[in-house]
């Protein structure tokens, strides 16, 4: 898990990313802050203390899906390069990109995690996770209407009933299914945490994955 961190000098604006190889962290197209410093913390539990393990880094690359849409948030995936190696250890590991490409089956109960924002709307201090279980691709559909099209390539999971939900600051995060990472925190309504609601993550597909690949092996 990776914390990625947006200063400007005004505002700080926070990310969640997956470290999948010892250079290279996936997380949401959207995950960007122009004008802003970026730190990545790996290792990290709390945010804000200098815990022992931590290992910190600038970045030398981003690279935005080329299809990403600002408006619709389609392809909404970005890969960062981070500036030197992470040592592979007890507190920082690689989490590996799907090798399989099954969809994910409506009921299936997913972990997601990041440092976003609580139910008292602040940014938690401590890295949490969530359990949160996929809401079929119909009733996705009919819950968000036209302004979004529910495609193969997201994966939607319901607001649980005391609230459970990804909210601001956790985008770019994992949704980790059956111990197996297949989507990327994306979007949610306005207000996060209201029961029944329906949140998005993009799908981990065989595209996408061949997109990351490709990317990594032509950006050394």
């Amino acid at each position: 898990m990776a914390l990625i961190i947006f200063d400007t000098e005004i505002e700080e604006m926070i990310c969640g990313g997956t470290l999948i190889a010892p250079n290279w962290i996936l997380t949401a197209g959207h995950c960007q802050k122009r004008g802003s410093r970026i730190t990545v913390l790996l290792g990290a539990h709390s945010r804000e203390e200098n815990e022992k393990g931590i290992q910190r880094f600038r970045i030398s690359n981003s690279i935005q899906h080329p299809k990403y849409n600002s408006t619709t948030l389609e392809n909404d995936l970005r890969l960062i390069k981070l500036r030197g190696k992470a040592k592979i250890g007890k507190t920082v590991k690689l989490f590996p990109l799907p090798d399989t490409f099954d969809d994910v089956d409506a009921g299936m109960v997913c972990e997601a995690a990041g440092w976003g924002w609580t139910e008292k709307k602040i940014e938690a201090d401590s890295l949490r996770e969530v359990n949160l279980t996929v809401l079929n691709r119909e009733k996705c559909q009919n819950h968000w209407g036209k302004r979004v099209n529910i495609t193969n390539n997201l994966i939607c999971t319901v607001v649980g009933p005391k609230g459970q939900d990804t909210c601001t600051g956790d985008s770019g995060g994992p949704l980790i299914c059956k111990g197996i990472y297949r989507g990327v925190t994306s979007f949610g309504e306005n207000v996060c945490g209201k029961p029944n609601d329906a949140s998005i993550f993009t799908r981990l597909t065989m595209d996408y994955i061949s997109w990351i690949n490709n990317t990594i092996a032509t950006n050394l």
